[in-house]
């Protein structure tokens, strides 16, 4: 088969397998460039398979030489369908971290069941331990309500005014206007059903409850706070109730670690990265090509890897905290620096859209979209045939 980028709707129907491998290979070669620290020995990741997600389970795997227990729910190859990124970029990180000689695992399916909780616990008592870290990245659309039989999805909305902002059409390279409408009451209540703290809250019960969380244990969500320009979605809007939600629980799950196991629970705001949703958000593509291009500039801008491996060495793990009014840990604060707002912001508002789109930053930000799917990376023959059959025989479980 002869893989070649299929986008819909910005959306991308389709991955690379081998362009997934490079990807992978790439953050385990940066982790790997770095010094070791002193981390967590067991470590369970719900969402480990992409992004943020990946990130961590890599910097703490090879930079901490931790075990890792990874949750997440993916899409395999079959007939002519690629099977999604994250599918493959859980084979590439177990061919890759045999070499840490540590315990890594795989399970593959829906998180939010008490069934996956169910199997990890059993896995993790016969196998692993307790764990040390807990973390939470789950990225999802939807949650199947157990007790209805109901799929609750989540919306990205505004609450009250409708938002409008440009956004980057990957698949013509052109700049579009795009408009969010206002969410109902019940749109608001489901995107924090299946974006909010409930699932991580249950998750930490569920471990507490099976003696599996280890003295100093400690658990992380990761959040996004940003600035003025994304703020009708973000923390106006339903996303911005969902992740209220999700700090909402970590005071509640942080009273209860640190008194029963001398732990924390944790919310960390990360930097803003190209994801598969920020296509859909008015003005972040602009804000993040913008962001990109200014951070570059001033030498300050991180790739995802060592952007956790910051978080992990320094905040989680060191003695660099640095933590907001709410106790939010601020890995986000080069983004939030006064000059790189100023002048992202300035940017956006006076730019044209040809020269958004030939903006150094532009191209990293698509360079970050297509390779996050396995695509655009220079030492790989897109022309080349590729047997999924078997290269998907050392499967995830």
């Amino acid at each position: 088969m002869i893989i070649k980028p299929s986008i819909r709707s910005n959306f991308f129907t389709n991955s690379h397998p081998l362009g997934c491998r490079q990807n992978v290979y790439n953050q385990v070669l940066e982790a790997k460039s770095f010094q070791n620290f002193e981390g967590p020995k067991n470590v369970l990741i719900i969402g480990g398979s992409s992004g943020y997600g990946l990130a961590s389970r890599i910097a703490l795997a090879f930079g901490a030489n931790s075990n890792t227990l990874n949750v997440s729910f993916e899409s395999a190859p079959k007939a002519k369908k690629t099977g999604s990124s994250g599918w493959w970029n859980n084979i590439y990180f177990q061919e890759f971290a045999k070499e840490t000689k540590n315990l890594h695992k795989d399970f593959v399916g829906d998180a939010f069941s008490q069934e996956m909780k169910d199997n990890v616990i059993d896995y993790a008592k016969k196998h692993m331990g307790k764990f040390d870290l807990v973390i939470y990245s789950l990225a999802s659309g939807g949650r199947l309500n157990y007790a209805t039989n109901e799929i609750i999805k989540s919306h990205i909305k505004t609450i009250g005014e409708e938002a409008k902002g440009k956004t980057i059409d990957i698949l013509d390279l052109e700049v579009k206007e795009l408009v969010v409408t206002s969410a109902t009451e019940q749109e608001v209540k489901d995107t924090v059903y299946v974006m909010g703290g409930s699932d991580w809250h249950d998750w930490i019960d569920t471990l507490d409850q099976n003696d599996l969380l280890n003295p100093g244990a400690k658990t992380i969500s990761y959040t996004y706070v940003g600035g003025p320009t994304t703020e009708k979605i973000y923390r106006g809007g339903t996303v911005g109730k969902a992740k209220e939600d999700l700090e909402r629980h970590a005071v509640l799950m942080n009273e209860m670690m640190k008194n029963k196991y001398d732990g924390e629970a944790l919310i960390s705001s990360s930097k803003a990265v190209a994801t598969k949703a920020s296509v859909y958000i008015p003005s972040m593509t602009n804000y993040i090509s913008c962001l990109y291009d200014v951070m570059d500039r001033y030498g300050v801008h991180e790739s995802i890897l060592k952007h956790k491996y910051r978080l992990f060495r320094d905040m989680i793990y060191g003695n660099k905290r640095i933590v907001d009014s709410q106790k939010r840990i601020r890995l986000d604060h080069l983004e939030m620096d006064e000059k790189i707002q100023y002048e992202t912001v300035h940017m956006m508002h006076t730019i044209s859209n040809e020269d958004l789109l030939n903006l150094k930053g532009t191209k990293m930000f698509l360079k970050d979209i297509y390779q996050i799917n396995g695509f655009e990376f220079d030492n790989i023959n897109y022309e080349e045939d590729v047997d999924i059959d078997a290269l998907s025989e050392l499967h995830p479980e």
